[in-house]
This record gives structure tokens, sequence and C-alpha cells, in this order.
């Protein structure tokens, strides 16, 4: 997603601002080194900026920077700028934010959970002002066959956290939400609200509240044409009726997701676990094997084909991952 946000406004010679929130430094790490590699691909280098408290007005010294015509910024450390409640770097962003479309900067910002809740706070009129807004959570891998399909299954794309956590990130998107203007120009966040408050009260099992959410995203991305979007509201739902233990619908959803996206690979490993959890062995190979071609480095696909080898006895197959041709 960052990638082809970046790509389109490179082709476009137009800013990108896009905010990451992350939940481990090992997500962060492994995200930005995939990211540095697709972009270098396209001649694009990934320029990274610490903030300190010499560095922390970031809208100031980018557009300063030579590169940044060619270049995308990996903005990190954003509670190290320093100042009163160390938000000298939230208040610039809020100040000089203009700077970055005036300058044309592309610029990644990854923020942990505090920071996030910092910059809402300290830099209000930025986080409206934002393009894009991207999450990253701890995956959890299937190690079979100590761990069923059904076990893993949205593990990945669930949120981790205490009641008490998912309480106040609940409470701050629903007054997000609640505070957008009823325009068309706000539909963008409002999906972006939308989905995440969908994996919230997922993850809270809130399921019709979460289906609620999901279904208003539906709409709007109906209204913006907008299929990407689309599909990952499909996908989501599917892995709600996999909690609920509704299995067919799930795959129905999940099959709609990715007939609106058949190049998005985490969607084709859903529906691969999905009908692993129907014990459509062979129907679940294919879906995998979509994903693999899709992402040859995803582990869960490789895990869960290498599962559906082995409870259909084909022990070899499951010792090289993946079946031959």
């Amino acid at each position: 997603m960052l990638f082809e946000e970046l790509s389109f406004a490179f082709q476009r010679q137009r800013p990108s601002i896009l905010l990451v929130f992350y939940e481990s430094e090992s997500v962060r790490n492994r995200a930005e080194r995939a990211l540095e590699k697709r972009l270098a691909e396209n001649g694009h280098p990934l320029v990274p900026f610490g903030v300190d408290a010499g560095h922390y007005d970031i809208p100031l010294l980018l557009s300063q920077r030579q590169e940044r015509k060619s270049s995308v910024f990996s903005v990190t450390g954003l509670s190290h700028g320093g100042g009163k409640e160390s938000a000298n770097a939230y208040r610039a962003l809020n100040i000089r934010r203009e700077y970055f479309v005036d300058y044309a900067i592309r610029l990644v910002i990854w923020l942990n959970r505090d920071e996030a809740k910092a910059l809402s706070r300290h830099a209000p009129d930025f986080w409206a002002f934002r393009h894009r807004v991207v999450e990253f959570n701890d995956p959890v891998y299937l190690e079979p066959p100590e761990i069923s399909a059904s076990e893993w299954t949205g593990a990945a794309q669930r949120f981790p956290g205490r009641p008490g956590d998912l309480d106040e990130q609940i409470r701050l998107n629903e007054a997000q939400l609640a505070n957008l203007p009823e325009q068309a120009g706000t539909r963008p966040q409002r999906l972006e609200l939308l989905f995440r408050l969908a994996g919230l009260y997922h993850a809270k099992k809130a399921y019709d509240r979460s289906i609620q959410c999901l279904q208003q995203g539906r709409q709007i991305a109906r209204q913006l044409n907008h299929t990407v979007w689309l599909a990952a509201f499909w996908g989501r739902l599917g892995l709600v009726y996999l909690d609920l233990e509704q299995p067919l619908r799930a795959v129905r959803a999940c099959r709609k997701a990715v007939r609106l996206n058949p190049r998005e690979a985490s969607l084709w490993n859903n529906l691969g676990h999905f009908y692993h959890v129907e014990e459509r062995f062979t129907d679940a190979i294919i879906a995998y094997k979509h994903a693999i071609q899709l992402d040859p480095q995803s582990t869960p696909a490789k895990s869960g084909l290498a599962a559906c080898y082995r409870r259909m006895k084909k022990n070899a197959l499951a010792e090289k991952g993946e079946a031959p041709g």
C-alpha cells in the first residue's frame, strides 16, 4: 500500500504524506526494509530522518534537502523532538504542514502507539492534512501441526492489547469519526476510520458493531468506486464471520474480496485459511499458491500449504512447502 501510494505520487509529481502505526520495532524494520527495496527498484531512495531536539522541524528541514525531488523520507522518533510535553516536532508539523505541498515532499512517518495519540492531540490540523494512514501489527504465524488453521486465521489482522487499550482506541477513533464534516472530501478519512474501528470492535468481540462499520465502509467505497478499499472491507468481514463460526459466509466474503483485488496476497492467504477451516484442502491449496505467487516470502501461506498437504497425507509435498509445477 505504501509503495503504490508513493509510486502514484511520483508519477503525478505530487506530495505524499503517509502515517504508519506499528506495534513493535521488528515490525517497523521489516516493513521499512521491504519498502526501501521496492522503491530502490524504481530509482527512489528511502532516506532515514531521525527526530531529535536539534532536528525537530521536519517540514522546514526536509524542504531544504536537495534530494527531496527523487527521494522518500522515512521519519522516526517524533516523541524525541524536545520542548514542552516533548511536542516540538508535532507542533512544527502542525504549523508548517503546507511545506510538504509547496515542496512536493514524499514522506512516511512511523508512529508507535504513544506517538499516534500525541500527534492527534498536538497536531490536529496536520492529522487531517495527511494523505493516508496504514497500520502494521505483529503477525502470528501458523506452525503446523501444533496450531490449527482456525486458531491462526486472521490473527495477523487483529489488534493486540488489553481490553482497556481497545476501549481507548475505540473512543479516540469514534471521536475522530464524529468530528469529520459530512462532505465528499472527508470520505477517504471516513473509510480509514471505519476500517480501524471494525478491527477494534472485532478484537473486542463486539461483532455486530464491527459488521455495522464494515457495511458503512463498503457503502462509501462503492460511492468512490474504490475497489481496493471495497476488497479490504469484504476481507475483514470474512474474518468476523469466521470468529462467529460461519465459515461458509467467511469464504463467500473473501471470494468477493479477491475478485475485487486479485493482486493482494493477504486476501488469497485468508481465503486459503477459510477453506482450510472447512477442510476443503484442494481449494485451500489453490488459494495458498496464489498468495505465494504474489508474495514468494509469505510465511503464513507456505505454512498453511504445508499443513494442508500433511492433512492430505502428502508428506513429501509438505516438506517442500508447495506442489511442483
